[in-house]
């Protein structure tokens, strides 16, 4: 398969790192401990999402949409 045009944008290696503590540190799988990486970058605690798991994680309040 063949994909024109498309782009696939990596986490820099500190939100790796990170998303590895919080994946080590709270029972989430490690996609969802890479947006959480990523929130913590830019200074964010909220999320809107539908997945449970989110409440896992105390400092973060999950919306749902």
């Amino acid at each position: 398969m063949v994909l024109d045009g498309c782009a696939c944008l990596l986490p820099h290696r500190a939100i790796h790192l990170r998303a590895l503590d919080l994946y080590a540190t709270y029972p989430i799988d490690f996609g969802d401990a890479i947006l959480l990486a990523q929130m913590e970058r830019q200074r964010t605690n909220e999320i809107y999402s539908y997945d449970r798991d989110f409440d896992r994680v105390p400092e973060v309040v999950r919306l749902e949409p």
